[in-house]
């Protein structure tokens, strides 16, 4: 790829990051408020005899959050299960065509899932579809769907490109993609990790 696609393809990588980034910070802000309702819900029940109102209906819609807003962040930084242990003994080449493979077939299912959630959110809106115990509208979760998937139809499409560009440079540094770790720098990195939080317990424990 031509150093200008590079650049441009970077730039776009950290732009679309920032808004992963962001989206991942507000699924971690719901799961911590969700735990904080959760503890204020049982204390409520069991010691004052009360709960919140609609508790579940709440719930239900705010979960949404976390299950779906990290999911191109995920998948930028390699967090997903990956089964990739048998391509390890093959080329760059090849295992980066194996990953290019990969992601169009992921793009194509997104694309439909995103089609698909998309009328299920018009469905939803039309109808006034609503939650059970305090009619809660839930068009602005199903709507959530269909938003977050796009996103990560684009971060599939930035991944295409840098995976056709580590085809035909195997030995070029990844751009938007994450970098394949061999089994002894996995090791290495769980290692410093492991001594990383040792460390830190002893000091957090000295007087």
């Amino acid at each position: 790829m031509p150093a200008d696609g590079t650049t441009a393809l970077a730039a776009a990588h950290r732009t679309w990051a920032r808004l992963e980034d962001g989206m991942n910070l507000i699924a971690a802000a719901a799961i911590f408020f969700l735990m904080f309702v959760g503890v204020f819900q049982i204390i409520g029940r069991t010691v004052f005899d009360t709960a919140i109102y609609g508790y579940i209906d709440y719930m239900e819609q705010a979960s949404a959050l976390f299950a779906f807003l990290g999911i191109s962040y995920a998948q930028r930084v390699g967090a997903h299960i990956r089964m990739d242990l048998l391509l390890r003994g093959f080329s760059l080449r090849f295992m980066w065509s194996m990953e290019l493979f990969a992601v169009l077939v992921a793009l194509v299912v997104i694309a439909i899932l995103v089609d698909s959630t998309w009328q299920n959110f018009l469905r939803a809106y039309q109808l006034g579809d609503s939650t059970i115990d305090i009619k809660l509208p839930v068009w602005p979760t199903k709507l959530l769907v269909p938003v977050v998937l796009a996103i990560l139809c684009v971060r599939l499409i930035l991944q295409s490109f840098d995976y056709i560009r580590l085809i035909r440079y195997p030995d070029a540094e990844p751009i938007a993609v994450p970098k394949i770790e061999t089994i002894e720098e996995q090791a290495q990195n769980e290692i410093e990790d492991a001594l990383g939080r040792e460390e830190r317990g002893s000091k957090e424990s000295r007087p």
